[in-house]
């Protein structure tokens, strides 16, 4: 048994569904985005805490232009899979979207209340995660439900 067919055989025991080698080319492009954005943006926020970059200096634009170009090109990757993706494929992640993005406004309009009430006000990328892990378990429940 080749290596590739387990792989295979592991996606569709966690999605419930199989991915056409389009769609797993697609969607490894989307990947490999999403890495290098999230290097590019750790990097960056890094590189800003610890003070090395004066404000507005050729160095700072760049930390700011790095990842912003990484998450255009990670969302042209997505877009690219969700339009060459078969129907089904397209339904499992409008329905994962939905649920990120609804309780993702959820999570962060509630903390913006809870901060108003005395909670210590949390940052914009504790509503990103929330959304992220949300929309991940979309794509498994709907992925389980249509398989």
């Amino acid at each position: 048994m080749s290596s590739s067919s387990d792989l295979i055989r592991a996606k569709q025991r966690l999605f419930g569904c199989e991915l056409s080698p389009n769609d797993n080319r697609n969607l490894q492009r989307f990947n490999v985005w999403c890495l290098v954005w999230a290097i590019a943006f750790v990097a960056a926020t890094l590189a800003f805490a610890r003070g090395g970059v004066a404000p507005f200096s050729p160095a700072a634009w760049l930390l700011v232009v790095v990842p912003t170009v990484a998450a255009v090109q990670t969302l042209r990757a997505y877009h690219h899979f969700l339009r060459e993706a078969d129907e089904l494929q397209r339904k499992i992640h409008l329905e994962a979207l939905a649920l990120g993005f609804g309780v993702g406004i959820l999570f962060m309009m509630s903390a913006r209340l809870l901060s108003r009430a005395g909670l210590p006000e949390l940052d914009v990328n504790d509503g990103i995660v929330v959304m992220a892990l949300t929309f991940a378990f979309g794509i498994w429940r709907a992925s389980r439900r249509y398989a």
